[in-house]
């Protein structure tokens, strides 16, 4: 029987979006998925349609294969509080997180199984999956924009290139890394390293614990990383709950983000490991000025964000061109 996968859900005012992808994820291709729905506080009575749909969920599936469903309600506290939750919850092999507002293939689950457990016969660590990604099929809400995305294949890892530098490349080459709900993540390694989400971070949680999580990973050499060049996350951007939009317009938020990156490099750095580092500060430099071009607000509070980034510095730039 295929290992159990624990998709955490976290819920805040998105009930209706929630049931209809759980009975989505009820015809998707692997046959054993444990499905953790965590209701952050909500104050829309979606706490009442999930418990009164769970109660309904077990008549109706009494007695056939679909995903084991738990609901659970506790206090708001966030995404990451939600997350972290679903992994005290979780009794599976393998840790998926979805958004409620989100929608997966029919399989998502199956192929990143596949992907991740490729190596795993295999006797040495060093050739064992760390961590399975999928392509993306990204809309934009507002607009009705929409794109496969991360279906390109990356550059493989170079036999004297280590793990960290690796991930490291990836991760100034696109963005394929920085969110956790296009992964597959291995149970045992989250709870053994007590990895969770940074609960007083609004924006890029995400990449801090994916890059917490391979740090642990190459500490007992799983140090691959698997691709998979499909579209089978679908992720909606704009939805009523997103907060990405505003904490993405501070600075700050992505100086932050970055010192997870050095601090995932470490303090002994070879000259190619500074040379990637300084790749994605440029990559979050420029990240974080289109956001704030592309944002809503005025110019002059553009330009107030604008201004606390200040320029790239030429020095930056004449390091990246080399």
């Amino acid at each position: 029987m295929d290992a159990k996968i624990s998709v955490i859900i976290p819920v805040r005012n998105t009930g209706k979006d929630a049931v209809k992808l759980i009975l989505s994820i009820t015809k998707c291709s692997y046959p054993n998925l444990e499905l953790i729905v965590v209701d952050d506080g909500s104050t829309d009575g979606s706490e009442k349609l999930l418990k009164e749909f769970s109660r309904q969920y077990k008549i109706k599936f009494k007695g056939k294969k679909v995903p084991d469903l738990k609901v659970f309600e506790k206090e708001n506290g966030g995404v990451s509080s939600a997350r972290n939750f679903g992994l005290s919850k979780a009794t599976g092999k393998f840790i998926a997180f979805t958004d409620s507002d989100d929608s997966v293939n029919k399989d998502f689950y199956k192929k990143m199984f596949l992907a991740l457990t490729k190596n795993d016969k295999l006797k040495s660590r060093d050739l064992k999956v760390a961590l399975a990604v999928s392509g993306v099929h990204y809309t934009r809400l507002g607009t009705k924009f929409e794109k496969d995305i991360y279906l390109n294949p990356l550059k493989g890892r170079n036999p004297e290139e280590t793990f960290k530098d690796f991930v490291l490349r990836s991760a100034y080459t696109d963005g394929r890394l920085y969110a956790v709900s296009n992964k597959l993540f291995r149970a045992d390694i989250i709870k053994h390293f007590k990895i969770r989400f940074d609960e007083t971070m609004t924006f890029a949680e995400d990449t801090k614990f994916t890059l917490e999580y391979l740090s642990a990973c190459d500490r007992v050499h799983y140090n691959q990383i698997e691709f998979v060049l499909e579209p089978l996350y679908h992720y909606n951007f704009g939805t009523k709950t997103s907060i990405v939009g505003d904490s993405s317009l501070s600075w700050g938020n992505w100086l932050k983000s970055y010192r997870d990156f050095e601090k995932f490099a470490g303090k002994k750095r070879s000259k190619i490991t500074n040379k990637y580092l300084r790749r994605v500060y440029l990559r979050w430099k420029v990240s974080h000025s289109l956001a704030v071009a592309r944002s809503s607000q005025s110019f002059g509070h553009k330009c107030q964000h604008v201004s606390v980034a200040k320029l790239i510095p030429a020095e930056i730039i004449i390091r990246f061109r080399r």
